[in-house]
């Protein structure tokens, strides 16, 4: 742990968890995500759940968390939509009309977050995940990067993780075919590791960084975004990153920790002081 750790998580008032790898596997919750959820109830912080993956809508998430044993409430989850409407609020504030290549869930954010989703005449394109991608649709979205309006991908996630025997191109390897096609880069990238995702959380929730805890698997977006916003980077080994990784890492978080269960007990030691 590093110096004054200790003092940071008596400050924490609310947690913002990634999901794969750090509450759940495969879609199994591990057997500590409810008792650490319980824990944070009766300590009275507050959490959010984050991914970059916006193939689901976050009312998707919420029932998909739900079919998992734990009740949550749409506005509790946050995606790579979210911080990318983040992003053209504080940027692009007078843009509405958007082009998007992505799943019917991220189009589905953007329409709740008061966008109007065309394929005529965006002010727009916006990138995403997207696992229905054919031919047609990529030479359309080339050609309105083509006429120089601003160009956003949600996340720069290459692959989309998985244990079946195949590999899921996801936002950066798309935004990497359309740069050869067109010569342009995405302007913004407002996904993990960008602290415009954790921007949007503070803001939801009234919050400043310094009460504020990132906890995820990934040392390249989670801890990455956390130290890059100002907020406690968490480490949990249940995923991805081994504690070597860290150890050799340019930006190694905060705090590592084995799972759930060992940062549920070191909140309440902070907490409880």
């Amino acid at each position: 742990m590093k110096k004054n750790t200790h003092q940071r998580l008596r400050q924490v008032q609310h947690l913002v968890l990634d999901m794969d790898g750090t509450i759940y596997l495969d879609g199994i919750l591990f057997e500590t995500t409810r008792p650490f959820l319980r824990s944070l109830e009766e300590l009275g912080l507050g959490h959010t759940f984050l991914t970059n993956n916006n193939s689901r809508s976050r009312a998707d998430y919420a029932r998909h968390l739900q079919r998992l044993g734990w009740e949550v409430k749409p506005t509790s989850v946050f995606t790579s939509a979210h911080g990318t409407l983040e992003y053209l609020a504080a940027h692009l504030p007078g843009i509405r009309r958007i082009f998007v290549l992505g799943m019917p869930g991220l189009v589905e954010d953007f329409e709740q977050g008061g966008l109007i989703v065309t394929d005529q005449q965006p002010e727009a394109v916006i990138v995403g995940f997207d696992r229905h991608l054919t031919y047609d649709r990529l030479c359309q979205t080339a050609y309105w990067i083509e006429q120089g309006i601003p160009y956003l991908a949600t996340h720069p996630d290459a692959v989309c993780p998985t244990q079946q025997p195949t590999v899921l191109p996801d936002c950066g390897a798309i935004c990497a075919l359309l740069e050869v096609a067109t010569g342009r880069r995405p302007d913004a990238v407002p996904g993990k590791p960008s602290p415009e995702m954790l921007a949007g959380v503070m803001r939801q929730n009234d919050l400043q960084a310094d009460q504020l805890a990132m906890v995820g698997d990934r040392i390249y977006t989670d801890v990455k975004m956390a130290l890059l916003a100002g907020a406690l980077g968490v480490l949990t080994l249940t995923g991805e990153a081994t504690a070597q990784d860290a150890a050799e890492s340019m930006m190694p978080p905060d705090l590592i920790v084995e799972d759930l269960a060992d940062l549920a007990g070191q909140l309440t030691a902070a907490k409880r002081e």
